[in-house]
């Protein structure tokens, strides 16, 4: 049948009575110009709505303003916002004062937004030590940590595990404000969590969601307010690896083993974009404001650039065998780390590393293979990587002067396997998810460790310093 259908009815029988439709057609045409007629016919203005309108024949000022006068009005709001978010925080302070820490505050906006910013935040971590760290457990989490993240307003810490289980912890109290239990194999239609292990965490940057993925290829997004789940999102065809939001937006990327990194509007519940260019599973990913994201690929040894309104996609590429870690300095640096034990500083415009460090987390006694970076965090705009192994330690590192260099400034003692890392905002807080197994597998496992939550606290003398570091 036609999808074209003759207007009246049926198309045979309009054919066979065509003399008759011809006729009709001819009788009808008075009714035609006068239905035209009436069509046709002048609104009267009382009756018209658009006189009834608000915002009928009325300019704004903001209307008539030319480009430049529009930039010096947004200027001077930005400039009377900043010099009001100052005041408030330090208080009553002369002129002068205020007017230094305002030039200096638009300084690291510019240099924020050119991808330049680096402040020096890891000297604060050389005093930890082992009077620092606390383990938090739960039943809920009988096997290894798998990921971690802390909330943007640094009070609560998310945690998932093997056993697909989910904990809220309150970051100053260490009490689970909510949790999740996790399923088994075949409840996936009615159980309210995961059912398989969980992979990734993120949080949004105005705290309202959390987005969790697990081996069953699931993304969940949960409220953050009562942690019932609002969503889940479905497309990648293997275990997600990664997830994060994008900054001051409520647009999540996801990476998967199936080699793709996916992009979802959490507010429009919707698909938006499939990305391809890795040859094998992408491992990880990282976002800041912009509207791109960075990927690490796994052992096709590639860091993937993704601009997202360019439709386009820069590779580098370095001596590395596999990039399993990777995080964001700031908007045009970043740092990956991986399998082969490297640890390797990029930036935008060059294609090789500017600085790496071989073997960063020793050999393995028995075999001398370099032991696997499996966790790696970085705090935003400043010098500070923090990261994590199956040797013991946590280490910190700092970034050197135009990004250049990369050191080991101190170490934490940490049993067991270091699956994930974070740092709060605030830089007061340094959480890591610790097990008895790497969160991918059961190649090894260290008895003397413990499936827990590791929370080390930055002394707050140290941490006060820098206060101001999540502006």
């Amino acid at each position: 049948m036609s999808f074209f259908i003759r207007k009246g009815g049926d198309g045979s029988k309009n054919y066979s009575a065509g003399g008759r439709k011809r006729k009709a057609a001819h009788s009808d045409k008075h009714a035609k110009a006068k239905k035209r007629a009436e069509e046709d016919e002048e609104i009267d203005s009382e009756g018209s709505d658009i006189e009834g309108r608000g915002d009928a024949g009325y300019e704004s000022e903001e209307d008539d303003e030319t480009p430049e006068e529009k930039r010096l009005r947004l200027a001077k709001l930005y400039l009377a916002e900043v010099e009001r978010e100052l005041s408030d925080r330090k208080g009553n302070k002369e002129d002068q004062d205020l007017a230094t820490e305002v030039e200096e505050r638009l300084k690291e906006d510019v240099e924020e937004e050119k991808g330049k910013l680096r402040k020096e935040f890891s000297v604060n971590l050389v005093t930890l030590s082992s009077e620092h760290v606390k383990y938090w457990g739960d039943k809920h989490h009988k096997l290894a940590i798998t990921c971690v993240v802390i909330s943007p307003d640094s009070t609560r810490v998310y945690s998932a595990s093997k056993d697909a289980g989910i904990v809220v912890w309150d970051l100053h109290t260490g009490e689970k404000v909510f949790r999740v239990a996790g399923g088994r194999k075949g409840q996936e239609s009615y159980h309210g969590g995961h059912c398989n292990t969980v992979l990734a965490l993120a949080v949004s940057s105005d705290g309202k969601y959390l987005a969790s993925g697990d081996m069953d290829k699931l993304i969940h997004i949960w409220d953050t307010a009562t942690m019932k789940r609002v969503y889940t999102f479905k497309g990648h065809r293997d275990s997600i690896s990664g997830l994060v939001f994008r900054r001051g937006t409520h647009t999540l990327y996801s990476c998967s083993f199936d080699r793709s990194v996916k992009i979802w509007s959490v507010d429009e519940r919707a698909y938006v974009e499939t990305l391809f260019g890795h040859q094998d599973m992408v491992c990880a990913i990282d976002c800041g404001a912009r509207e791109r994201c960075v990927t690490a690929g796994g052992r096709d040894g590639t860091a993937r650039v993704w601009k997202i309104v360019e439709e386009s996609q820069l590779v580098f590429n370095g001596p590395q065998t596999s990039l399993d870690c990777i995080r964001l300095l700031n908007e045009e640096h970043w740092v990956t780390a991986g399998e082969d034990g490297h640890l390797a500083v990029w930036g935008i415009h060059k294609k090789k590393p500017l600085a790496v460090v071989q073997h960063s987390h020793g050999v393995d006694q028995t075999n001398q293979d370099p032991n696997w970076i499996s966790a790696l965090a970085t705090m935003h705009n400043t010098d500070t990587v923090v990261t994590g192994s199956r040797d013991g330690w946590v280490r910190v590192w700092k970034v050197g002067e135009g990004f250049r260099t990369i050191t080991e400034v101190h170490k934490v003692a940490v049993a067991g396997f270091v699956n994930s890392l974070a740092i709060s905002k605030c830089g007061e807080w340094v959480v890591a998810g610790v097990g008895q197994e790497h969160k991918l597998g059961r190649w090894w496992r260290d008895k003397v460790a413990k499936n827990k939550v590791v929370v080390i606290k930055v002394p707050a003398s140290d941490a006060s310093v820098n206060a101001n570091l999540d502006d």
